[in-house]
């Protein structure tokens, strides 16, 4: 998947089950929670709570924009990259490392950087290496260099019998016999080593335009590259722009389920209250019971208790200032409005 390559944010989360939902955030006294007692990102997850909630309650929106994407329940990408291949197909001596013949011990290439290769039963026995700064593939069983590394600074493992080459910032394929099967035409956006690899006759690339699709192994568009992310699975893949919702496209470009949402945590505002053994005034923080933040990637958006979205996935985060206004942090990550439960901006201010 194109994991896609920003830093995640971090969240203080808690599963609460629905009766510890409802509760009021009061301690045995009566009194509001104080801030000790409050997690320190003041929002807690949600998320079986309130999609039991959009199924059961009548909502303007589509119910579709609240299902939770199912995770993968099949690791698809090798993020090991392959492996060093083993049972004597690498020797080492005098300070270099070369690919040699298992059997016969004949060295297939000299003097080697490093190598990968599929560790896929399916896969024919196809050593990627590396040497003075270039690429290349061996056979290791038939011991022929199928492509010297002159050409190619950046390559890829074999899967189901195609692998990523990069030449002048574009991606194509070269076959088991080094010969290009896919031509370059596929943007290198500076992808990680478990990328363009082939799964169930699906890759993961990039148009000129950098935009992302899925291409099957003749190199033809089985989803169009009109998306800024796309994660695949065996039957379908999981789309979306940032600053939109997520959808479910299968590979022929029909749409299974638009309006996906990652996750939904509950927000908290700062509030006073008198302690009640005491009399003396004290703050703590209160749990917003009508309005949520929602996630889509790496954005947030704002939604209410009945399902109504109320701004689109177009924030890196959102925190509660009072019952009915919002601190929004801008996809910058430097400015920060406030919105209120219309989603209307009410003011602006520096971080």
């Amino acid at each position: 998947m194109e994991k896609t390559e920003k830093d995640m944010k971090e969240f203080n989360e808690k599963e609460m089950e629905p009766s510890e939902v409802r509760q009021e955030l009061q301690n045995e006294n009566g009194q509001a929670k104080s801030a000790a007692d409050m997690p320190m990102k003041g929002k807690l997850s949600l998320k079986r709570v309130i999609i039991g909630l959009f199924v059961t309650v009548g909502i303007a929106v589509p119910v579709i924009m609240l299902f939770i994407h199912k995770q993968h329940e099949e690791e698809y990408y090798d993020y090991e990259y392959g492996e060093e291949p083993s049972d004597g197909y690498v020797a080492y001596s005098g300070g270099s490392s070369d690919i040699v013949n298992p059997d016969t011990k004949e060295v297939i290439v000299k003097d080697i950087d490093w190598c990968h290769y599929s560790d896929g039963n399916d896969e024919p026995p196809i050593v990627l290496f590396a040497k003075n700064g270039k690429r290349g593939y061996c056979n290791i069983a038939t011991g022929e260099v199928i492509v010297e590394p002159t050409t190619y600074t950046k390559a890829w493992i074999f899967s189901e019998g195609l692998a990523a080459v990069e030449k002048n910032g574009y991606i194509g394929f070269v076959n088991t016999s080094g010969k290009v099967a896919i031509d370059f035409k596929y943007s290198y956006r500076g992808n990680d080593l478990y990328a363009f690899v082939f799964h169930d006759g699906h890759c993961v690339v990039a148009d000129s335009s950098n935009k992302i699709g899925v291409i099957n192994t003749k190199g033809r568009w089985v989803i169009k590259p009109k998306y800024d992310h796309v994660e695949i699975t065996k039957d379908y893949a999981v789309v979306y722009n940032d600053g939109e919702f997520k959808k479910q496209v299968d590979f022929q470009g029909n749409v299974l389920q638009d309006g996906i949402i990652d996750d939904i945590n509950e927000l908290y505002y700062n509030m006073q209250y008198t302690n009640l053994q005491t009399g003396e005034p004290q703050e703590g923080y209160a749990k917003n019971n009508d309005y949520y933040e929602y996630q889509v990637g790496y954005y947030s958006g704002l939604i209410d208790s009945k399902g109504k979205i109320i701004t689109p996935p177009i924030y890196t985060d959102i925190s509660g200032i009072t019952p009915t206004l919002f601190r929004a942090c801008l996809k910058d990550n430097l400015s920060i409005v406030i919105i209120d439960t219309k989603g209307n901006v009410v003011s602006t201010t520096g971080k």
